[in-house]
């Protein structure tokens, strides 16, 4: 994804400042990933493996003051891997702030990645949901977080476990984690295709001093079906009244049958010198919540997860899985990408979908981007959205349909937090 160069000039007091959109060069990436760690948090060795022909940056006068990124990566959307735009990166420099750098840069982007097809939606992590609502991005999923005793996991209906615990081999059995995560997303809605640096820098980074990794996993007849990765240790957090500092935190959990998730989590129940078990990533429908006698203690709380943007509306709406058959229609003002602005029709059905261009005024309901991305995973159905107050409905009789045609297999999930 070669990103091209423009050139802009702009008066600034008696003086003409040249403004360069552009590709970062070899040269120029230590400089890219300074400015981007800078404003990011983060340690520049954190931040590698960027191609130059994947960014597009701002130069001021031949200064680096924009810095921004999309990896090639690609998304189940309820069911089928969908291309996708993994915007990375982001950041200016704070002496060029608030002058429509990062806006110009992120038009460009999108105007590209129009133009050429290979992907029609973008997603990313943000640091701040408003700053990318206002490019049309939606929130399509929550992440919640688990602290709970040991000694309150247990389940009110325990489910037969037939099949036995055992730790994993890392270096040799590397590859039953990924089929068994790839066999759990399978049909899912929102994760995304993990690379080998996506791993590594995921669930199995390096783990700080004085704690240490462990990895199960739950098989029935020598088949995996689910694994739990976690780190125990010492915490940061003062000394308890009980005298345990000892945390187990979960990185990744993945089972496919009631039974694995019941056993792997049987087994973290039972880390004794733990004052408690973490996890800060668990999807919004995960089955603890109905699984526990006191689900109470999960100490649960929520916060958003990644945002997502239908670059060309055309091409995206097609890429997902549609389990009915059905037809909705609906007006899109889209000021940011106007292509997709006008009023379109959605045909689905178990097989195919299409998207085509219909008379205005005819349309059941109008939207903006941001809402429709979010509808489009399932995040919130169109009657939870009218009740919001996020659309403007023309026909109320069709938010049946919509609901009925948009419902999606899974509650969307993505379990990352390195792209």
């Amino acid at each position: 994804m070669e990103l091209h160069s423009y050139i802009l000039k702009r008066a600034k007091g008696d003086f003409m400042t040249n403004v360069e959109f552009r590709s970062v060069t070899e040269e120029e990436l230590p400089e890219f990933y300074r400015q981007a760690s800078r404003a990011l948090g983060m340690t520049n060795d954190s931040l590698a493996g960027m191609n130059p022909d994947w960014t597009m940056c701002a130069f001021v006068d031949d200064k680096l003051v924009t810095t921004y990124g999309a990896w090639p990566l690609q998304i189940r959307f309820n069911g089928p891997a969908t291309p996708m735009a993994g915007v990375t990166m982001v950041s200016t420099d704070p002496s060029h702030r608030r002058k429509g750098y990062l806006r110009s840069v992120k038009q460009r982007h999108f105007e590209q990645m129009h133009e050429r097809g290979e992907q029609a939606i973008a997603a990313l992590h943000p640091a701040w949901m408003a700053i990318y609502q206002r490019y049309g991005y939606g929130t399509i999923n929550d992440r919640h977080s688990y602290i709970i005793e040991p000694r309150f996991i247990n389940f009110h209906h325990p489910v037969e476990i037939m099949g036995k615990i055992r730790e994993v081999n890392l270096e040799e059995e590397f590859g039953l984690l990924v089929d068994v995560y790839r066999r759990f997303r399978e049909e899912r809605n929102g994760l995304v295709h993990r690379g080998k640096a996506m791993w590594d820098d995921g669930p199995l980074e390096q783990t700080t001093p004085g704690r240490q990794r462990s990895i199960f996993t739950y098989e029935e007849y020598g088949e995996p079906l689910g694994y739990v990765i976690y780190t125990s240790g010492p915490g940061a957090e003062a000394l308890s009244s009980n005298g345990v500092t000892q945390y187990a935190d979960v990185s990744d959990f993945f089972a496919i049958t009631p039974a694995a998730y019941q056993a792997l989590w049987k087994l973290l129940a039972g880390i004794d010198n733990v004052q408690n078990i973490r996890w800060n990533n668990a999807p919004s429908n995960d089955p603890l919540v109905n699984m526990l006698s006191e689900p109470r203690m999960l100490n649960t709380s929520r916060r958003d997860g990644i945002m997502a943007r239908l670059v060309t509306v055309q091409d995206a709406l097609p890429q997902r899985k549609y389990d009915t058959q059905g037809e909705i229609s609906f007006k899109l003002i889209d000021d940011f990408c106007p292509w997709n602005s006008g009023s379109w029709k959605l045909r689905t059905d178990e097989s195919q979908a299409e998207v085509v261009a219909i008379q205005a005024g005819t349309e059941d309901l109008t939207l903006t981007p941001d809402t429709l991305a979010t509808l489009m995973f399932g995040y919130y159905s169109a009657t939870d959205a009218e009740r919001a107050g996020l659309i403007n409905v023309k026909k109320p009789e069709a938010l049946a349909e919509w609901d009925r045609t948009l419902r999606t297999r899974y509650t969307p999930y993505e379990a990352e937090h390195n792209w």
